[in-house]
Order: structure tokens, then sequence, then C-alpha cells
């Protein structure tokens, strides 16, 4: 028999190494697959292949590891690297198997908030949700989908299924869905509710939840006959049929009211009085300020540079509690504060510490054409100032043509819009007035723009209506961007773990090895 060389000794113990590595791996693949497929059967009989060369390439090396102690503490020490390198890669190959998930975030970004978990365990029949993305919209899709998944994991009532609009069209339409990117959640007979691309989180989700689960239908009493916002207006930009589709998917009921006739009749939930083209009656300011005295609610919207009477009329409505309208148009100069090109459109996207604004942060919302709101609010009553301009603002008092700024001109910065409320022994009186009617605009809500103030409105409407718990989970802190990497990017990647990381550990016993050899 030919003497062993060196050399020959490195290639059997190279093969022993790895032959324990696949053996390892093996075995993790058997546990996954619950048995031995195809995959396995090959880096079985691979890895018995390489122990029987190493034993052939070098017997000696089998009979010193019984006998001679350097030899078989250097021989141990490789192989013990191989099998913690070959353990490793089978605790990795069987945790990717594994659907189990440990948040250690301290905000708890990857797990349901026990809000949410208190409104999901109460569902007690299928709860549909249906997802249109078209086929360049699967990033999207994906993360939502990690979203539904939290929701999936806690109740097996929550079916998620996922389409394509250009082929379900007629299903979208039917179900109310405008835009590409919306999901749908569907529960007994309620009316469906939509969620587009920016309420596609845990608290609007699990608001759209509580709400579908409700048995409660608000009543909202629409004031018409002074030249009130009308829900039947359709023009694109000016009209306010999109607040119509958002009221009955929100499942809220509508009255109109004809207010100078009617009154405020105790079957109203909440009066909604937005946009004036003549005074408020004597008689319908005192019928509204009876509705607030026995604990009723208001949302009151009036337009700048009105006739002073009307503002006047909707101020004596206001008065008793310590606020009112200015009148004058608000001026947004600053940039990064006003629409792009438009100083008259201020844009808002730090909010007041209000239920009303909890999920707003960091959302924009316009204020098409306003004034500004004026008080600081009544004793005993709670003021909450929701939006406010920069303090580069300015109030052009008179209707002009030119809207640079003068010195009669005051400056800012101003409250765009406010709540209001007051507990009083028939119930709780609140109040939201904004200085725009046209805050809900069908061009300030999807689809023809992708702003927050459809969800300005609702949560204004949840709150008046003593609906808090709708909006009552506030949003979590971005996640950290995941790291995006190339295709080489990934193969470096897959080197190094795979490759590098178990070489540098046999590379760590070999020396071992060799400087016990060497002693």
């Amino acid at each position: 028999m030919a003497p062993v060389t060196r050399w020959d000794r490195s290639l059997a113990l190279a093969c022993a190494v790895v032959g324990v590595l696949l053996l390892l791996t093996t075995l993790s693949f058997v546990i996954v697959d619950r048995g031995l497929s195809q995959r396995t059967a090959f880096l079985l009989f691979a890895g018995l292949a390489l122990a029987i060369i190493y034993m052939l390439l070098d017997p000696g090396a089998v009979i010193a590891l019984a006998r001679d102690r350097r030899s078989r503490a250097g021989s141990w020490a490789v192989l013990a690297s191989a099998v913690v390198a070959g353990l490793l890669i089978g605790i990795n190959v069987v945790a990717s198997r594994s659907t189990q998930a440990t948040d250690l975030t301290r905000a708890g970004l990857y797990t349901l908030s026990s809000r949410s978990v208190t409104v999901v365990d109460r569902l007690d029949t299928d709860l549909v949700v249906t997802g249109f993305y078209r086929s360049d919209e699967q990033a999207t899709k994906r993360d939502v989908q990690t979203l539904l998944n939290l929701y999936q994991q806690r109740s097996p009532h929550i079916k998620v299924r996922f389409l394509d609009p250009n082929q379900a069209g007629g299903l979208a339409l039917s179900l109310g869905v405008k835009t590409s990117g919306s999901i749908v959640l569907q529960y007994r007979n309620k009316a469906p509710v939509v969620l587009n691309l920016a309420e596609q989180n845990e608290s609007s989700l699990t608001g759209a939840i509580l709400r579908l689960e409700s048995t409660r239908s608000p009543t909202v009493c629409w004031a018409t006959g002074d030249g009130e916002r009308s829900l039947e207006d359709t023009n694109e930009v000016s009209g306010y049929s999109a607040v119509a589709d958002l009221l009955r998917g929100s499942d809220y009921r509508v009255q109109n009211l004809l207010l100078v006739q009617q009154g405020v009749p105790a079957s109203c939930d909440v009066l909604v009085v937005l946009q004036l083209s003549r005074p408020i009656s004597d008689a319908s300011v005192t019928a509204i300020r009876d509705h607030l005295a026995r604990g009723g609610k208001l949302l009151l919207a009036i337009d700048p540079w009105l006739d002073a009477r009307i503002v006047t009329s909707a101020n004596a409505v206001l008065s008793q509690y310590g606020a009112g309208f200015d009148g004058g148009l608000v001026m947004e100069p600053d940039t990064a504060h006003a629409a792009a090109g438009d100083s008259t459109v201020p844009v808002v996207y730090s909010w007041g510490s209000s239920p009303i604004t909890k999920d707003l942060d960091r959302r924009y919302v316009f204020f098409p054409l306003t004034t500004a709101i004026t008080g600081g609010g009544a004793a005993g009553v709670r003021a909450v100032n929701l939006a406010s301009t920069s303090e580069r603002s300015y109030v052009i008092p008179q209707e002009r043509t030119v809207l640079d700024r003068r010195a009669t001109d005051r400056p800012g910065p101003f409250v765009l819009m406010r709540s209001l409320e007051e507990h009083r022994p028939a119930g709780t009186t609140r109040i939201v007035i904004a200085g725009t009617s046209a805050l809900a605009e069908n061009r300030t809500l999807p689809p023809s723009a992708s702003s927050s103030n459809q969800d300005l409105l609702r949560a204004s409407l949840d709150w008046l209506t003593q609906q808090d718990s709708l909006i009552a989970i506030g949003p979590k802190p971005p996640a950290a961007q995941p790291l995006s990497l190339s295709g080489t990017d990934q193969r470096l990647n897959a080197v190094f773990t795979v490759g590098v990381l178990p070489l540098l550990v046999l590379i760590a016993g070999s020396l071992v090895r060799a400087r016990r050899r060497a002693i």
C-alpha cells in the first residue's frame, strides 16, 4: 500500500468535514419535510460517500482517532467545527420553514394592538376582505397582505382574496371601488367599507371592522335651504357626491333637513351646515342653539369673503362657546404648507392633540379658500385647535383681485379648524368648526386626490356622534425600510453566508489541529 501523503490527509479531512456538513443538513431537511425526499436522499448519499472517501484516503487517521491523543484532539477540533457549522445550517433551514415570529420592536410594529385583538375576537361570522390590485401594484399588495395575515392569524373568520380590477371591474364597481389599490370589507348585511391606499393601516382597518360590528347607524342631518353644500352635486371639482359615498360606506344614515322649516329634530345625531349663501334666520339660530343645549352635535363650516350678515349669523350660533369666524381669506405663502403654486390652499400635516386627528400624524389635508377661526373658548368649554397655518400666513380682510401681502393684512398663524366640547346635564355638546366648506369637495377626495381630507371628515363625524372607539387606535411609528439588494448583492450575500463563514470556521479548526500536531 502506498504511503499516505500530506495532501492525501488534507483531502481526506476536507471530505470528512464536507460529509459531516451534508449529513447534518440532510437531517434538518428530513425534519422539515417529515421524511426522506429526492433532494434529501441525494444529500444523504453524498455525505455518506464523502465519509467513506475519508476512510479510504486516510485509514490511519481513523485508527489515530482512537490511539493518538494529539491526532485525536486536532481531528476532533476540525470535525467539531464542521458539526457546529452543520448545526447552524440545519437550524437556519428549520427556522426558514416556520411561520412563528416574535416581535421585538418596542412599538409592536409587527403585531396587532390589544384594541385590534379585542375587535377581531368579537367576529362571529366570516368577514370577507377583497383587495383589488393591478399587476403593477404587487409591492403595495404585499404590504397589505402582510397586515391582513396578522388579522387572519388571530381569527379564522377573516377571509382574504385578491383580484385584478381589470378582470373583475364589475364586482369592483358593485362594491363601491373607484380606484385600483383599494380593499373592501364585507360583513353580514352591512354596507361594504372601502379603504383606499392611504387607509390601509391597522388603525383604519380595525376601525372599519368595528364599524361593521356596530349595530348603531347614526343619523346625519344635512342642512339645506340656505345655499349649503348638496350631497347630490356630482361636479368633479366642487361637488360633494364623494362625501355621500363616504357616509354610506361608513354606515351613516343621511337625512336632508330644510333647517328654516323643520328646525333640528331630536332624531338628528349630528347637524351638518356647510356653506351659506344667505344669513341663518333668527329662528334657525335659535333651533341650532336649542339642539346644542340638549347635548346636540354640530359640524359648521363657512367660507371667506362672505356678506358680513352671513358671518354674523354663523357667529351667533357659536358666541356662547367662545368661538367664531374671521371672514377674511387666509393666504399661505410658505410653499411647504401650501398646495403647489397656490397660496389660497393651505396644506396641514401637523395636528392638534385630539381623537379626531390621532391617526393623521404627518398626513396632509387641503384647506381650499379658508377663513380663520377666532376666539379661545368660553369658560367650561374645552377648545382644541385641530389645524393651523404657518407663521408666514396672513389674512386679507376684504375681497380684492391682487393677493400680494399688504401692510393692512393681519399676520398669522391662524386656526383653520377647531373642536369644542361642553358637558351639560342634558348631555355632552360637541362642535367642530372649519374655515372652509371646500374641505371635502370631490377634488380633495379619492380618486381625484390622495390627501387625507376624507379621513379628517369621517373622524370628525365619528367624534361628533361619540363613536370615539372608531378612531381610538393611534398610528404606529413607521417601520424601518427594508434594504433593497441587487442581484449582485444577493449573490455576494449568499457566498458569504453559505460559503465564506462556514469556511472560516473550518480554517479555524484546521489551524487548531495543525498547532496541536506541531506540539
